[in-house]
């Protein structure tokens, strides 16, 4: 090789040796050393349940740039409960040796690992039995660096105030539900709904419970709130057993409640009206208490008829309009305007000339319906109306007539009324008008015929 190519290299390999050495690693500049704390110190309330023995966890971090080892240790501070009194104007005294032990006093964070923790674990039985005492009692706790790790002084106390609580499962949402479970025709024969369990602690091995139906507390709601729910029969529902139960750790649950829609409502000959009430309570549990509050819950069940449509119907008899009396022709008061959704227009009877009462309407309802019950609306005008008593009919054929219920109104005021009655099943519906608050001749009464309106018949059921 040529003498001035090799000298040639070796100046330029050599020139960049004084860069190399002169570089230097900064990236640790910046990340400050390994320091100590805990994650809660101060004054805290130690939320402990009563199951014995409670493990209660103080984690403490170690931050920075990862060189260094921790070596702590755990010490009862008497002073920092004394400083505590004085500021505070209380009078706690140290927790009894009987009621804690401290699993483990010396803590090794190593190099490389960010946080570990003391466990301290606390007598709840001896606990409880301090609350006869009337006293009120806390643990004062520091932790302290063994070897040269910087502890945060502001990070390194903290007092412990004991807050006992029982464990316990209840219904996440205790007593009559807020919002009833409608049933309509269009649901499933069955289809499930979700009732929701809960603890308010973790368990720590599988919770078992139990839940019945109790007839006892649907008895006492409605003697306390003067209401009148039905008992949801039992084949209209179904419980599953082999739901009941938590999992370690496991807080809550959705159950599953089975609705058994058909044994309700069953198109074409099953209807069951009626505000029903599902009694639950949680019988029994595995482990600890059931909360006295959180243990029934009354799941409401509603069968209701709704308000039938009456678009295509249509009133084929009548015996009075105010219509049949020329100059009143272009008031266009007829009977039609008892189907039409429409309150501000009305029926008028025959007016100057009333003819003799009752009056009656027979409407044709397309199809056999089953009616619950039928519903009158007066025109908005306060003395418009005056119709008083009466009675429903209703058929198949036009023929045969069934009575299904009367109705009587008890002032001319009320503008809307509503009737139940007797459950029945037809095409045609008749109403009839027996009485008036006011006679075209009093002193002669219903013969004398009379001056009424009315704006709406409605008609709740199942099509």
């Amino acid at each position: 090789m040529n003498t001035k190519k090799i000298t040639i290299k070796l100046l330029f390999i050599f020139s960049f040796i004084p860069l190399i050495f002169s570089c230097e690693d900064n990236r640790m500049n910046d990340i400050t050393e390994d320091k100590v704390y805990l994650i809660k110190s101060g004054v805290q309330n130690a939320q402990l349940f009563n199951f014995g023995t409670y493990k209660y966890e103080l984690i403490v971090n170690k931050s920075g740039i990862g060189r260094k080892e921790a070596k702590l240790k755990l010490t009862i501070a008497n002073d920092l409960l004394e400083s505590y009194n004085t500021a505070e104007n209380s009078q706690y005294e140290i927790l009894p040796a009987n009621c804690f032990t401290f699993e483990n006093k010396e803590l090794n964070i190593a190099e490389k690992e960010a946080s570990d923790k003391f466990c301290i674990l606390f007598n709840t039985t001896a606990i409880k039995k301090l609350s006869s005492q009337k006293k009120s009692f806390a643990l004062p706790i520091r932790i302290e660096a063994v070897n040269d790790i910087e502890l945060l002084a502001d990070n390194s106390n903290v007092l412990l105030i004991p807050v006992l609580s029982e464990p316990y499962i209840e219904f996440t949402e205790p007593g009559l539900s807020e919002t009833p479970i409608s049933l309509s025709l269009n649901d499933p024969e069955s289809f499930n709904v979700p009732v929701s369990i809960q603890t308010n602690y973790k368990p720590q091995a599988k919770l078992n419970f139990k839940i019945e139906v109790d007839t006892q507390e649907l008895t006492k709601y409605n003697d306390a709130n003067n209401t009148n729910y039905l008992l949801l029969p039992d084949n209209s529902y179904q419980l599953f057993s082999n739901e009941h139960f938590l999992n370690v750790g496991q807080k809550s649950k959705d159950l599953n409640i089975s609705i058994v829609r058909k044994n309700l409502l069953n198109k074409p000959d099953l209807y069951l009206f009626g505000e029903y009430i599902l009694p639950l309570r949680i019988k029994e549990v595995s482990e600890h208490t059931i909360a006295q509050q959180g243990a029934t819950i009354l799941l409401h069940i509603s069968c209701s008829a709704y308000e039938l449509s009456r678009t295509t119907w249509e009133i084929i008899e009548w015996n009075s309009c105010i219509c049949e009396e020329t100059k009143y022709i272009d008031l266009n008061r007829t009977p039609e305007k008892l189907l039409d959704n429409d309150i501000s227009t009305f029926w008028g009877s025959k007016w100057d000339v009333p003819k003799p009462m009752p009056y009656y309407f027979v409407i044709d309802m397309k199809a056999s319906k089953n009616i619950v019950k039928i519903g009158l609306r007066k025109p908005d005008n306060i003395y418009r109306g005056n119709q008083k008593k009466g009675y429903f009919q209703i058929s198949d054929d036009l023929n045969t007539w069934e009575k299904i219920g009367d109705w009587q109104i008890t002032n001319n005021g009320a503008r809307s009324h509503v009737f139940e009655v007797t459950p029945s099943h037809g095409r045609y519906l008749r109403f009839i008008i027996t009485e008036a608050f006011s006679y075209a001749n009093n002193n002669i009464g219903p013969t004398s015929g009379a001056q009424m309106d009315l704006s709406e018949l409605y008609v709740w059921g199942v099509d």
